[in-house]
């Protein structure tokens, strides 16, 4: 009984709304601006979000935690125990790495010099990039040609080298760059391979973004330290570590700053970088930008609402004598009231679905306006519909309970 009644109002309201199509159409305007609102700014903030994402990915994930050494003294001079203390070396990046080996993906070392490089074709000035570890993976650098270093080559610090496809083609114009000699400052170096060439762009047409890492001169670490710095402690300038789990990211950044501190005489001379902290920070940016958007269809549907309940009051007086045949007939308070709140429900879902168009249109042509790829998650629908549907409903109940509350022998002489 209870379906059938549903059913025979569901389908009364639905021969009112066609019989009054200008003014059911108002009713509906404000719910699709306030959805397609909502979901439009959703979406946007996703797709930028996304695109962050990737570039997080292209530059080497989001799931790496940085040491780099910091400097301890402040003010005056060091302390003995400062004075002593060795700096960020390989052993810190050692134990860093037992410290969990399940959460532990990957560790590289960084050490940088600058040197003249010269080979047959070339003579330039040129940052030197001293790897060690896990560099290629962490980095997503990938070997085109010949090798890539050997644990010995690491281990013995060899005078070895990886050019990238822009020193490759610089020193080596004529292709054949494996198995070539090159000079990093004094020292002779052998070409042991060449990394393919990295290519990231924002848009079709733009300049390639990572062309500065296609201009990396790369060898062991410890052949920097070791030969051309004369480093017998082989300390690093960053040392990093991929925790694939950013939940497990703060546990491990305490026992990694446990494990330093220790290393280092309990002084702090270290700087941890918590890219998760980071990526924290960027999420909690991203809410504050979905509040505002969602604040904007908050208002479009307190607008909408307001225009509703004035346009369902003036529909009421039109419709007084209908209210007061069908209470005369035998009709509830309580029928009149389901009556009225199921026609601007209805009204309400309607509006939702053309506001779920018109946010995809809308999302659409500002992402292909920004030329990144739209992407669009189904919370946002759902939160886009539930805010239609709640302020569709709070706005309705006081002409509804107004409808209901009318008495039958004035709406029949009601003219």
């Amino acid at each position: 009984m209870a379906s059938g009644a549903f059913r025979e109002r569901l389908a009364g309201c639905w021969v009112e709304i066609r019989e009054n199509a200008g003014r059911s159409t108002l009713q509906t305007l404000g719910v699709i601006l306030g959805v397609a609102s909502v979901l439009g700014g959703f979406s946007i903030s996703d797709s930028q979000r996304r695109r962050s994402d990737e570039r997080w990915m292209k530059l080497g994930g989001m799931d790496r935690l940085n040491v780099q050494p910091s400097e301890a003294i402040r003010d005056g001079r060091p302390t003995a125990l400062q004075a002593a203390n060795l700096g960020l070396r390989n052993e810190d990046a050692n134990e860093g790495g037992a410290l969990d080996t399940k959460a532990v993906s990957g560790v590289m070392q960084l050490k940088f010099a600058r040197a003249r490089v010269r080979s047959a074709y070339a003579d330039q000035d040129r940052q030197l990039t001293g790897i060690g570890g896990d560099y290629m993976a962490l980095n997503g650098y990938a070997i085109e040609k010949g090798r890539q270093f050997s644990s010995e080559d690491f281990e013995n610090g060899r005078p070895v080298v990886i050019l990238g496809a822009e020193a490759a083609a610089t020193f080596f114009p004529t292709g054949d760059a494996v198995g070539q000699t090159v000079r990093l400052g004094d020292i002779p170096v052998s070409v042991v391979g060449t990394f393919t060439e990295k290519i990231f762009r924002w848009r079709d047409g733009q300049g390639n973004q990572f062309a500065w890492r296609n201009r990396i001169v790369a060898v062991p670490s410890t052949l920097v330290a070791r030969r051309m710095q004369g480093d017998k402690w082989q300390r690093v300038d960053r040392v990093a570590f991929r925790i694939r789990d950013l939940g497990a990211m703060k546990a491990f950044s305490e026992g990694l700053g446990a494990i330093l501190r220790g290393n280092h005489r309990q002084q702090e001379d270290f700087r941890i970088d918590d890219v998760a902290a980071r990526m924290r920070k960027r999420q909690s940016q991203g809410d504050v930008y979905n509040m505002i958007f969602m604040l904007s269809g908050v208002l479009s549907l307190i607008g909408g609402g307001m225009v509703n309940v004035n346009i369902q009051m003036a529909t009421l007086k039109e419709r007084v004598r209908e209210v007061g045949v069908k209470m005369a007939i035998g009709a509830s308070g309580r029928e009149v009231f389901k009556e009225f709140m199921t026609e601007a429900l209805l009204l309400t879902g309607l509006g939702a679905l053309v506001g779920f168009g018109a946010g995809v249109a809308f999302s659409k042509v500002i992402t292909s306006f920004l030329e990144i790829k739209l992407y669009m998650q189904p919370a946002s629908f759902l939160w886009a519909f539930a805010l239609a549907a709640a302020f569709g409903f709070l706005f309705a109940l006081y002409p509804a309970w107004k409808a209901s509350r009318l008495s039958p022998m004035e709406a029949l002489r009601y003219e």
